[in-house]
Parts: C-alpha cells; sequence; structure tokens
C-alpha cells in the first residue's frame, strides 16, 4: 500500500498562517491552520492508505496524540521531503505520497488518485494554483527532483517538472487545487469565515 506523508506544523499561535496575521491576528490565524490540520488528518484516513505525520518540531498538542510521527530533517522544504520520502520508501518500494495542511481542497479521492499513478508513473503532483503543489509522490527519493527549486515562490512546480523531465520521469498531474496562504484564499471557504468571525 502506498503510504502518505504529511508535513504539519504545531498549531500554536504566532508559529502558522502568518501570512495571515496582519490581516486577523495570531489567534484566529492558528484556528484557522488547527481547522486545516484536522481537514488534512480526516481525509488521510477516509482515503484508507496508511499514512504518518511529520512534525516541524516536538509537538504534544491533543491533535497528534494518536498520531503515529516523527520530526522533519533537513534544512530546507526541498530537502525535508527528500528525507520523508526515504523513510517512507524504505517499507514501501511502490512509491509515497507526501501532502501539506494547508489545502482544504485534498480529498481522499485525491490521495487514492495519487497512489493509483505511481503504478505507472515516477511522479505525481497535485498543482496548487499558487504556482506550487499540494501533493507530491514518487517511486525513488531522487536528490536531483527538489534541486534547484525556489521552494515557497510561485516557481515550485514549474522547477520540480524541469526536473523530473531531465530525469525522465512520467509524471502525472491531478487536477489544480488552492492553498490557504492569504486573505483572499481564506475568502473563498465560508466555513473559514465562520470560523474567524465567531472566535
Amino acid at each position: 500500500m502506498i503510504p502518505v506523508g504529511i508535513f504539519a506544523k504545531p498549531p500554536y499561535a504566532g508559529m502558522v498562517k502568518t501570512r495571515l496575521i496582519p490581516d486577523i491576528g495570531a489567534t484566529k490565524a492558528a484556528r484557522v491552520y488547527r481547522y486545516c490540520v484536522e481537514h488534512t488528518l480526516d481525509v488521510a484516513r477516509l482515503s484508507g492508505l496508511d499514512y504518518h505525520v511529520f512534525l516541524s518540531e516536538e509537538c504534544d498538542d491533543r491533535i497528534f496524540h494518536e498520531e503515529q510521527h516523527s520530526i522533519q530533517r533537513g534544512p530546507d522544504l526541498g530537502k525535508r521531503m527528500l528525507n520523508a520520502l526515504k523513510e517512507l520508501l524504505a517499507g514501501n518500494p511502490d512509491g509515497a505520497l507526501i501532502t501539506g495542511t494547508d489545502c482544504l481542497d485534498l480529498s481522499a479521492m485525491h490521495l487514492r488518485q495519487a497512489a493509483q499513478a505511481l503504478a505507472n508513473h515516477e511522479l505525481v503532483l497535485l498543482p496548487a494554483a499558487d504556482g506550487g503543489f499540494a501533493l507530491i509522490g514518487c517511486t525513488e527519493a531522487n536528490p536531483a527532483l527538489f534541486r534547484s527549486v525556489s521552494w515557497s515562490s510561485a516557481k515550485v512546480l514549474k522547477q520540480t517538472l524541469s526536473n523530473a523531465r531531465k530525469l525522465n520521469y512520467r509524471v502525472s498531474l491531478l487536477e489544480t487545487v488552492r492553498d490557504i496562504d492569504t486573505l483572499p484564499d481564506l475568502e473563498q471557504y465560508p466555513e473559514l469565515l465562520a470560523l474567524v468571525a465567531s472566535s
């Protein structure tokens, strides 16, 4: 079975959704992030796939008490994803998926589609409207795939695809989804607006 690695941060005020803080404050931004984490964990459970949480740092928050988790390793996002993929692939040589916790559009269907795509592709991506991706799946942990990528920029997807072409990877691109990083992103989701208004 293809496993899913979920990248997450402790859902504490001031540590998450920092681009939202100037508009809604640190406490409300943390509540938005917690909602997104809960959504991602629910989606992983519904997918039927095995999943493992990779935390940015140690955290004793109740939201992770029942989850298998370890700490992300590496100086940047690319290295951290690469190391997580290595860990997941060690026990699952057919492939592994990595997703974050910023995407309410992510569904159990997306996870199952991505897992199925790895049967005949070396790389699967769930593109994000901001130029990044909300999910990546690979059949091998190749450092070259993550090299020279401007993480947290609008060039991430384009640069990752360029690396994949150099590796002669067969690539499966799923539908484009939306991340939640800014106030205009937040305003697309009535449930988040209601959460912010009530808190």
